[in-house]
C-alpha cells in the first residue's frame, strides 16, 4: 500500500482517538434523549375517509353536454380553504353538539383551531378526495370527521344545484318576459298589416295596375262626361225653340207685321198708328231676343216654368200642337241631366280611388320600412324566445339527470373508522434518529475541534511553516510530559540545527 495513504490513515485514526470523549458523548447522549422524547411526546391519532366523485355523464357522448362537471381538480383549493373557514367548522360544531348558540367566542375560537390545524384535504389522482383528520384523543375522532365530511360534500354539490336551480328560475322569469314581448310584437305587425291592407309593399304590382286602369277609365269618363255636356247643350236649344212663350212673341210678331203692312198700304210712315205698330214690333223683336236668351240658359226657373205649361197642356188647360214636342224635350233634357250627373259622379269616384292609390304607391317606401321594421323585431325576438325555451328545456333536463345519477355520483370508499394505535413513531425510530443524530453531532464536534487546532504533530506541517526540511526529531526528554508538544526552545533548537 502507498506510504502516503498510509500516513493518512493514521492521522485520521490518531484524530479520532484524540477527539473520542467529543465522539462517543453525544452518540449516547442523544438516543437516551430521543428516547426521552418519544416518552414524553403526547399520542396522535389519526383517521380518514376517502370520496369517490364520479361524472358519469361525462362519459357518455350522448348526455355530455347536458351534465354540470363539479371541475374537483379545479376547485379543490377553494374547497380546502371553504372547509377550513370559521362559518363552516362552527357548523361542524353545532353538529357535534360541541358548540350552540350560547357558546362564549371563546370557545368558538378553541375549537375553530383545534379542528383547523387538525383538518387536511388531499386530491388523489382527479377524481378521490381524502379527508383526514388528527386529534390527540381516540375518542369521537370518527363522528368529527362525519360532520365535517357531511359538510364537505354539500359544499362540493351546493354549485351544481344550485346553478341548475337558479339557472331554471332565471330561464323561467326570461321566458314569461320574452313571452310576452314576442306577442306585443305579433300584435303591432298584425295590426299594422290590417291597418294598410291595401298599401302593403306585396300589392304595390297590382295598385300600380290599379292606377293605370282608373286612369284609363277617367281620360275615358271625362270624353263621355264632355259628349254629355255637349248633347244636354243641344237639347237646350231644342227645347228653346219649343217653348210656348216664344211660340206666343213669334206669334204675336207676325199678327204685327201683318198688322203694319194694312197700315202702311193705308197711311205714311209718321202717321201716328204706324208708328206705334212700328214700336210695338221693335218692342216685341227685343222681347224675342231677351227670351231666346233667357230660353237658351235654361235655369231651374225656367225649366219649372216649362214643366208647368208642359203638365197644363197635358191637363188640357192650354191647347197648343206643340205640347207632345215641348214634353218629349223636356223628357231628354232630364234624361241628359241625368246622364250628366251620373258620369260626374262616376268620375268623382274614380278619380278618389285613383288618388287614394297614388297616396298608397307614394308612401310604398316608407310602409316597406316600417313593416321591415317590424318583422325584423319580431324575428329577433321569436329567435331569443326559442332559445331561451330551448335552453329552458335543457335546464330542465340536466336537473333531471343530476338528480338521477346524485345516489350513483358520490362513492365512500373509506368510512371513517376508529383508530386502535397512535399515529406517532415507535421508540425504535426515536433511537435510531438518536444514534443517527449523536454520530453526526460527535463527528461534527471532532472535525471543528482538530480544525480548531493549531498544534504541530506532524514533519510535513513544520516543512511548510518553516520552508525548510526536517533533519531530526528530538525524542521526549526526561521529565517533560509525553503531550507531543514542542516548547518554544526546542523549536527555536530544531530551526537552528537545521540551518545548520
Amino acid at each position: 500500500m502507498n506510504t502516503a495513504v498510509i500516513v493518512n490513515i493514521h492521522l485520521l485514526l490518531a484524530a479520532l482517538w484524540r477527539r473520542r470523549y467529543l465522539i462517543v458523548v453525544p452518540l449516547i447522549a442523544l438516543p437516551v434523549l430521543a428516547a426521552i422524547v418519544s416518552v414524553i411526546t403526547p399520542r396522535n391519532w389519526q383517521t380518514h375517509t376517502t370520496i369517490l366523485v364520479q361524472e358519469s355523464a361525462k362519459m357518455n357522448p350522448f348526455l355530455e353536454d347536458l351534465s354540470v362537471s363539479t371541475d374537483l381538480e379545479n376547485r379543490i383549493t377553494a374547497l380546502d380553504t371553504l372547509l377550513h373557514s370559521r362559518h363552516m367548522l362552527l357548523k361542524v360544531g353545532e353538529d357535534l353538539g360541541e358548540l350552540s348558540r350560547e357558546s362564549t367566542p371563546v370557545m368558538q375560537e378553541k375549537f375553530v383551531k383545534r379542528v383547523s390545524s387538525s383538518l387536511s384535504v388531499q386530491l388523489v389522482g382527479k377524481d378521490l378526495v381524502k379527508l383526514i383528520y388528527r386529534s390527540q384523543q381516540p375518542e369521537n375522532i370518527d363522528n368529527t370527521l362525519l360532520a365535517i365530511r357531511h359538510r364537505f360534500l354539500e359544499k362540493l354539490l351546493a354549485p351544481e344545484i344550485s346553478a341548475i336551480a337558479a339557472s331554471e328560475t332565471f330561464l323561467t322569469e326570461q321566458l314569461t318576459i320574452k313571452k310576452a314581448d314576442l306577442q306585443s310584437a305579433e300584435l303591432n305587425l298584425a295590426q299594422f298589416k290590417q291597418q294598410h291592407a291595401d298599401s302593403l309593399p306585396r300589392l304595390y304590382g297590382s295598385n300600380s295596375n290599379r292606377l293605370a286602369e282608373l286612369t284609363e277609365l277617367i281620360a275615358k269618363r271625362k270624353i263621355d262626361l264632355s259628349g254629355a255636356i255637349a248633347a244636354k247643350k243641344t237639347i237646350r236649344t231644342r227645347l228653346a225653340q219649343v217653348d210656348p212663350v216664344m211660340s206666343e212673341i213669334e206669334q204675336s210678331i207676325v199678327d204685327t207685321k201683318g198688322e203694319l203692312a194694312i197700315l202702311r198700304s193705308r197711311y205714311t210712315d209718321k202717321h201716328s198708328k204706324v208708328q206705334r205698330a212700328l214700336r210695338k214690333l221693335a218692342q216685341l223683336q227685343d222681347e224675342r231676343a231677351i227670351q231666346s236668351k233667357a230660353s237658351y240658359q235654361l235655369d231651374e226657373q225656367a225649366l219649372s216654368r216649362l214643366w208647368e205649361v208642359a203638365n197644363q197642356m197635358q191637363a188640357g188647360d192650354l191647347d197648343n200642337q206643340q205640347h207632345p214636342l215641348l214634353v218629349s224635350q223636356l223628357k231628354e233634357l232630364q234624361s241628359a241631366d241625368g246622364k250628366v250627373e251620373q258620369i260626374r259622379e262616376e268620375l268623382a269616384s274614380i278619380q278618389q280611388q285613383a288618388k287614394q292609390l297614388q297616396s298608397a304607391i307614394a308612401g310604398t317606401g316608407d310602409m316597406e320600412r316600417q313593416l321591415q321594421e317590424l318583422e325584423r323585431d319580431l324575428s329577433v325576438k321569436r329567435a331569443l324566445y326559442d332559445d331561451l325555451l330551448s335552453r329552458f328545456e335543457k335546464a330542465k333536463i340536466t336537473g333531471a339527470l343530476g338528480r338521477f345519477e346524485q345516489p350513483e355520483r358520490i362513492k365512500i370508499i373509506d368510512e371513517p373508522y376508529q383508530p386502535s394505535i397512535p399515529n406517532n413513531f415507535p421508540l425504535v425510530v426515536f433511537l435510531l434518529a438518536g444514534v443517527v443524530g449523536g454520530l453526526a453531532l460527535g463527528m461534527g464536534m471532532a472535525l471543528f475541534a482538530e480544525l480548531a487546532d493549531t498544534t504541530i504533530r506532524a514533519k510535513k506541517q513544520l516543512e511548510a511553516l518553516t520552508r525548510v526540511p526536517v533533519l531530526t526529531r528530538i525524542p521526549n526528554l526526561a521529565g517533560q510530559p509525553a503531550t507531543g508538544k514542542y516548547s518554544s526552545t526546542q523549536k527555536h533548537s530544531i530551526k537552528q540545527h537545521s540551518i545548520k
